[in-house]
């Protein structure tokens, strides 16, 4: 029986545990050195994250504020150009090159402030963050405005010309009452001058401002009830002329009829076909007057439906987004506020 070394059995076992201790150091070196690194990484992610938002909030705000602060008074100087220009008297295509000079500042202010927006945008992150939400509702809200000021200025030459003589629209044909010598005759003039109006009305919905395509809507409609009116009364006008007609073959059957001592039942006829007569005069005369005096009220309306655009319509909708931008704008400094102190 041979007795073994416990030198030879125990030495394996030592030499194998060195190793193992060793590759145990080294993984928790790894370790180390991966967390401090992700620790300094999160740092200057965080950190980068922090300088963003600052940047966010201070610069590229105010540049968008100051580029978007530029562009009502670029489109009021062409708009005004534009007016001088017709005013002067000069026809639509002399005007827009009268007022190409205030059109490319405008065009260079929009564009402008469309690249701030642009730069705003780019230093957004996750859209489904906080900021990201109130990032993107300040970028739709200017995106908006911006839209609705170039549909200002580039659809103002069709506005400003509908009521002019020497332009395409001639919208002033509308109003014929004094040139008719029979209100068919109107109810014709009205229809050939209706034609392009309502086809230049029809332009102007295409427009990107919406104060021009509700007008646009509106005075569709109006023209179009002027033509229906002006039927009516002129169909009125027709019949009663025709009324006359039966009236006095009435009045003339019942002279004979009394000549003659005729029946009771053929008097009763004639006095039957009289009441029928009337009934038909009391329903032309309440369906022309309803027609005539919707026709004179429409008339009277057209200046103050035209003024409003720009009165009413159009000062209402700027006002809008001057309260609502700012009121954006002020939601998203608030939510990097928040973002940053939580950081």
């Amino acid at each position: 029986m041979t007795i073994e070394d416990p030198a030879s059995t125990t030495a394996p076992t030592r030499s194998r545990r060195r190793p193992v201790i060793l590759v145990t150091s080294i993984v928790l070196a790894v370790l180390v050195i991966a967390i401090g690194a992700l620790v300094a990484v999160n740092h200057v992610a965080g950190q980068q994250k922090t300088e963003s938002l600052a940047a966010l909030k201070e610069q590229r705000l105010n540049a968008l504020g100051d580029a978007r602060g530029k562009v009502q008074p670029a489109a009021n100087a062409y708009l005004a150009a534009y007016k001088k220009a017709r005013n002067a008297p000069a026809s639509r295509d002399q005007a827009v090159q009268d007022s190409q000079k205030e059109k490319d500042e405008f065009q260079q202010a929009t564009g402008n402030a469309r690249s701030a927006l642009q730069e705003l945008k780019s230093v957004n992150g996750s859209s489904e963050s906080a900021v990201g939400v109130a990032v993107q509702q300040l970028v739709e809200s200017h995106e908006d405005y911006f839209d609705y000021m170039e549909g200002l200025v580039e659809s103002y030459p069709q506005f400003e010309g509908l009521f002019r003589d020497d332009d395409a629209a001639g919208c002033n044909g509308l109003f014929v009452g004094s040139k008719a010598a029979t209100l068919r005759e109107r109810q014709t003039l009205l229809a050939q001058a209706a034609a392009p109006c309502r086809k230049a009305a029809a332009d102007l919905k295409d427009s990107k401002n919406n104060a021009y395509v509700e007008f646009a809507r509106t005075f569709d409609n109006n023209v179009a009830d002027l033509e229906e009116h002006a039927e009516v009364t002129a169909k009125g006008e027709e019949n009663y002329a025709g009324f006359v007609r039966l009236k006095d073959d009435l009045v003339k059957r019942a002279d004979e009829a009394e000549a003659r001592n005729a029946p009771e039942a053929e008097v009763q006829k004639i006095a039957d076909d009289a009441k029928a007569v009337n009934a038909q005069i009391r329903t032309n005369r309440s369906e022309f007057d309803f027609a005539a005096k919707r026709y004179l009220a429409g008339v009277k309306e057209m200046p103050s439906t035209v003024e409003n655009v720009f009165a009413k319509e159009i000062a209402a909708d700027i006002k809008h987004f001057d309260a609502m931008i700012p009121a954006r704008e002020q939601i998203l400094k608030n939510t990097i506020d928040v973002e940053l102190t939580n950081n």
